[in-house]
C-alpha cells in the first residue's frame, strides 16, 4: 500500500513540475513576445499576464492589453484577453475576446461589442507554430465608428483550414457565413424607396486562398505571405428580395492586381438597378441602357 501511495505522490509531484515548467515557459514567451514587438517599433503594453489552469489547463490572462504598429497605423485595445489550452495540447489555443474592445485604423476608429467572440487555433506541432485550422464565432456583435455610423452582426462563423487533396501548396480554406446584418445607416441611401428590410438575411463565402508560403510565427511577426490565387466557390447574399451570388477564380499579376473571372447571378436585378439610381450611384442617363443591355441578356441567358 505504501509503494502505490508513493507511486501515486510521485506521479502528482512529476505533473505539478511538467505544468509549472509549462506554465512558467508560457508567462515568459508572452513577456517576450511584447517586449519583442516593443523593439521593433510597436506599442505593445499590458497591464498583467498570468497563467492559471493547474492542474489540467493552461489558461493565460493578459489585462489592459494595448497593440499599435505605427508603420501601418492599426492598434487594437482591449481590457483583457485568453489564451486557453488544455495541458497535454499546447497546439491547440482557444482565444476569449471581451464584450468590448477598440480597433484603429489610419480611416476609422471602431469600438466593437459583442455577447460571444471565441476563436479555436489549432498549430502544426513545433516551434514555428504553422496555421493548421481556425475557426471563430461571433454573437450579437455591434460596431460604432467615431464618425457617428453604427453596424451589427447578429450571428457569424469564419474558419479557415489548410487545404487537402490536389489543392496548391500554401493554400488554406477560407469560409465566413453570417446572419442578421445590420448595415452601417450611410448604405441606408441605396433603399430610398423602402423596398429593402433593414437587416441582410443572409451572407456566405466559400473560398480557397493560395499564398507564396506559410502562416507563421514568421509570417505574422514578420512580413506577411503574398496572396496569389483566390478561387470562388460560392458567394451570396440575402436582403430581401435582392439575391446575389458569384463564383470564380481571380489571381495576382505581376504588379499585384487582380485578374480572371468572376461569374454574377443576381435575381431581381432590375430592382438593384432601380435602386442604383435613386441613390445616385450610377447616372440617370445610364440606368436606362444599362437595364435594356441587362434585360437582353437576361432573356439570351
Amino acid at each position: 500500500m505504501r509503494i502505490l501511495f508513493a507511486i501515486v505522490a510521485l506521479a502528482g509531484l512529476a505533473w505539478s513540475g511538467w505544468w509549472w515548467v509549462h506554465a512558467s515557459s508560457r508567462d515568459a514567451a508572452l513577456e517576450r513576445w511584447l517586449a519583442e514587438r516593443r523593439d521593433a517599433g510597436w506599442v505593445a503594453d499590458a497591464g498583467d499576464v498570468s497563467v492559471r489552469g493547474f492542474p489540467n489547463r493552461l489558461d493565460a490572462v493578459v489585462t489592459d492589453l494595448a497593440l499599435a504598429d505605427p508603420r501601418s497605423g492599426w492598434s487594437w485595445t482591449v481590457p483583457e484577453f485568453q489564451i486557453l489550452s488544455m495541458s497535454w495540447k499546447p497546439n491547440h489555443v482557444i482565444a476569449v475576446w471581451p464584450g468590448e474592445q477598440v480597433v484603429a485604423s489610419p480611416y476609422e476608429t471602431v469600438r466593437v461589442e459583442s455577447s460571444e467572440m471565441r476563436g479555436s487555433v489549432v498549430f502544426e506541432a513545433g516551434l514555428g507554430l504553422t496555421l493548421d485550422r481556425t475557426a471563430i464565432e461571433i454573437g450579437d456583435m455591434r460596431l460604432r465608428g467615431e464618425s457617428g455610423w453604427e453596424a451589427g452582426i447578429g450571428k457569424a462563423i469564419f474558419s479557415t483550414r489548410q487545404s487537402g487533396g490536389d489543392a496548391p501548396d500554401f493554400a488554406h480554406d477560407l469560409a465566413f457565413a453570417a446572419s442578421d446584418l445590420t448595415p452601417p445607416a450611410f448604405l441606408g441611401a441605396l433603399d430610398v424607396g423602402g423596398v429593402l428590410p433593414a437587416t441582410v438575411e443572409v451572407l456566405n463565402l466559400d473560398s480557397t486562398l493560395v499564398f507564396d508560403r506559410d502562416w507563421d510565427r514568421a509570417s505574422v511577426e514578420g512580413e506577411n505571405p503574398r496572396l496569389l490565387e483566390v478561387r470562388l466557390r460560392d458567394a451570396s447574399a440575402v436582403w430581401g428580395s435582392l439575391d446575389l451570388r458569384g463564383q470564380g477564380v481571380l489571381k495576382a499579376d505581376a504588379r499585384g492586381y487582380a485578374e480572371g473571372e468572376i461569374k454574377l447571378r443576381a435575381r431581381n436585378w432590375s430592382e438593384m438597378l432601380t435602386l442604383a439610381e435613386r441613390s445616385g450611384a450610377i447616372p440617370q442617363g445610364l440606368a436606362g441602357p444599362l437595364r435594356a443591355g441587362l434585360d437582353l441578356i437576361a432573356t439570351l441567358s
